[in-house]
C-alpha cells in the first residue's frame, strides 16, 4: 500500500482516470463510501467544471466542411460549445476589423480564406441576403449563413469543444498532464459534500484551497499559450 501511495502522490505523468480515482482515494483516506460508478461520475462531474472554467487552448478545434448549394446552412460539430476567437492580431495595440467579433468563419474561395462575420443570432434579421455574415443556431445545431451559398465552397472555423464523458480507462488529455490532480482535490471537496463529513474532519477547505492554486496555474499557462 504505501509504494502505491508513494508512486500516485509523487506522479507527474499523464494519469487514467482510474488512477485519479485511487489518488483521490488516498486523500480521503480510503474512506468514501461511494461505489466505483459514483466515483466515475464524481471525476466526471469535476472534469466538466474544470472545462468549463474558461477557453483552454486544449479544447480548441478546427471544423472543416462544404457549404450547401440547397440549404443556408450547414451542422455545427456534435461537440460544439462555442466559437474560438481566430481573427486576432498578435500585436495587442492593432484593433479589430469594422469593430466587429474576432470570430469568423472562413469561406475557402480559389484559395483565398474570406472572413464570413459571426453574429449573434438576434441581429440576423439585419443581415438578410447579405452576403460575408453567418451565425449559429443552437437549439437546432446549425451554422446558418445570411445568404445562401451559391456554390459549394470548403469553410472552416475554430471552436471551443464540450468534451466527452470519460471511463476508468481514459486520460483527461485536453488538460496538460501535470495539472490532473486539480480533480484529485475538486473530487475530495465534494466527496466531503457528499458524504456530509463534519467541517473540521472533511479538509475540504484545504483541498479547494490547493485546487485553486493549480487551477491557476492552469489559467497562467493558458495564457501564455493565447499569446503566441
Amino acid at each position: 500500500m504505501a509504494g502505491k501511495q508513494n508512486e500516485l502522490i509523487k506522479r507527474v505523468n499523464k494519469m487514467t482516470v482510474q488512477e485519479i480515482i485511487d489518488k483521490f482515494e488516498l486523500y480521503v483516506d480510503d474512506a468514501t463510501e461511494l461505489s466505483d460508478a459514483e466515483e466515475l461520475d464524481l471525476f466526471n462531474k469535476v472534469y466538466q467544471k474544470v472545462c468549463s472554467d474558461r477557453p483552454w487552448q486544449g479544447l480548441r478545434k478546427t471544423a472543416t466542411g462544404t457549404l450547401s448549394t440547397t440549404n443556408p446552412y450547414v451542422s455545427l460539430p456534435t461537440d460544439f460549445g462555442y466559437f474560438a476567437d481566430n481573427n486576432t492580431y498578435a500585436d495587442n495595440q492593432m484593433a479589430i476589423d469594422d469593430n466587429m467579433t474576432p470570430n469568423v468563419v472562413y469561406v475557402i474561395k480559389n484559395g483565398s480564406y474570406c472572413p464570413y462575420q459571426i453574429i449573434n443570432i438576434a441581429n440576423r434579421r439585419k443581415y438578410v441576403n447579405t452576403d460575408g455574415y453567418c451565425y449559429a443556431d443552437i437549439p437546432n445545431s446549425r451554422l446558418y449563413f445570411t445568404l445562401q451559398p451559391g456554390t459549394a465552397y470548403n469553410y472552416e472555423f475554430d471552436y471551443i469543444c464540450f468534451p466527452a464523458t470519460l471511463t476508468v480507462a481514459d486520460t483527461p488529455s485536453l488538460i496538460p498532464a501535470r495539472f490532473h490532480d486539480i480533480f484529485v482535490h475538486l473530487m475530495a471537496v465534494d466527496h466531503a459534500i457528499i458524504q456530509q463529513f463534519p467541517k473540521a474532519e472533511s479538509y475540504a477547505a484545504e483541498n479547494q484551497s490547493r485546487a485553486n492554486d493549480i487551477l491557476a496555474d492552469l489559467a497562467y499557462y493558458n495564457s501564455q499559450l493565447n499569446t503566441q
